[in-house]
């Protein structure tokens, strides 16, 4: 029995590691084709060949283990379901009531489409808020003294977001590992999409001071054209060079390979425990004071603003009994 237990089990594991190597497999070809879209219709001269393909799947593979590290960290799932915003510390701290679980849950076209396309009764994702921090001035009762204008930090989230519905966790935490290194990748097309801004911006005043060459020949003016020209040679050699460093392959492609091998300077993620009372003080952890205590992830992606984020679980029957609350409202 115990052999056969064994059995069933390596076979279980066997089967799991080849689901994952598929799955990395997946997202290192979607990466990749999103990054080979973005270079046909941004850099017409560019393009990835077999050995810089090579080169860049290891570096997302390493970016994609970072990622991989940080999004095991996130606590859940819980359930997402207004009757519960009562008795649930992190449903009652994130909303303000049970109204904006019902708006955000009928609101969400990815999270409808996904239910109406499978027969599960439950749906997962990553519901993610902005997280504020504030110290503010307020009162603290020690004992029998009320003191006051004692520094108090406040926490408030709002800007839910429902991210990546799918029918499995592992499904919704593919889809977020896919946002990720497309984020870490649009970091270069960034600075790519600057450097077209500027050259416009550039081409634009060329061809006024070229129009103004053109037109102003007075005597009063003469003294002026030596300048425009020189101007003009300037801007000459500063379109050479963005052109130089928009079409050229090992250029571009680099930036983006040294991104993927270092997405700790860009994606990062820590697991904040909370504990609030019911205005949104942080408190203490030795009080005794009735509060909602809880585990929750603080991620941030370059200088974006800090958000929180969590595991749901999101049952169908949940969003029918939304459907009837409106219909009662």
């Amino acid at each position: 029995m115990k052999f056969q237990t064994s059995i069933k089990v390596a076979y279980q594991n066997f089967v799991a590691a080849i689901a994952d190597r598929r799955q990395k497999r997946r997202l290192n070809d979607d990466v990749v084709r999103d990054i080979k879209d973005f270079l046909k219709k941004n850099c017409s001269r560019m393009s990835l060949d077999t050995g810089y393909r090579k080169k860049l799947i290891q570096s997302i593979n390493y970016s994609l283990t970072h990622i991989s590290g940080l999004i095991d960290q996130i606590p859940g799932p819980i359930d997402l379901d207004s009757e519960l915003w009562s008795d649930q510390p992190v449903l009652h701290s994130i909303f303000l009531n049970p109204e904006e679980i019902i708006s955000l849950l009928k609101s969400n076209k990815d999270l409808q489409s996904v239910l109406s396309k499978t027969a599960n009764t439950e749906v997962f994702a990553l519901l993610s808020s902005t997280l504020h921090k504030k110290t503010v001035l307020g009162t603290e009762k020690t004992g029998e003294i009320l003191r006051r204008d004692v520094p108090k930090k406040s926490i408030s989230f709002d800007n839910h977001q429902i991210i990546a519905p799918a029918m499995t966790i592992s499904e919704s935490q593919f889809k977020i590992k896919r946002l990720a290194l497309n984020s870490l990748c649009s970091q270069t097309f960034k600075e790519t999409a600057d450097l077209q801004a500027w050259k416009k911006e550039l081409e634009e005043q060329q061809a006024l001071l070229k129009f103004k060459l053109s037109t102003e020949m007075s005597p009063d003016t003469q003294a002026d054209l030596k300048e425009t020209e020189q101007i003009l040679s300037d801007i000459k050699n500063k379109l050479l060079s963005i052109n130089n460093q928009i079409n050229v392959t090992d250029e571009h492609l680099n930036r983006i390979t040294r991104i993927f091998e270092s997405p700790e300077k860009h994606l990062t993620l820590t697991i904040e425990k909370l504990k609030l009372d019911h205005l949104g003080f942080e408190l203490k952890a030795a009080s005794t004071d009735r509060s909602d205590e809880f585990s929750i992830a603080e991620f941030q992606f370059g200088q974006a603003p800090k958000r929180a984020a969590i595991w749901v679980r999101i049952k169908q029957e949940t969003l029918s009994g939304e459907d009837n609350k409106i219909n009662n409202h």
